[in-house]
């Protein structure tokens, strides 16, 4: 094989790599998310609304603490 055909050869490598993406991807990758984030937003509004109505209720004696 002579030195010609060596860089050729190189060179047609070095072209198929960089035009073919790695199948698995290498370094850090993003965390798969669950989709329960809507959720969980839907749990701290409702719990912030029901301490708000608690604290209400309270203040205002609705459930008789003060009588």
């Amino acid at each position: 094989m002579s030195k010609s055909d060596k860089d050729e050869y190189m060179k047609e490598t070095k072209e198929e790599a960089q035009n073919h993406p790695p199948e698995e991807k290498e370094g850090i990758q993003e965390p798969r998310t669950t989709g329960y984030k809507p959720l969980q937003l839907g749990i701290i509004i409702f719990v912030v609304l029901v301490l708000i109505l608690v604290g209400f209720g309270i203040a205002t004696d609705w459930f008789g603490v003060f009588s």
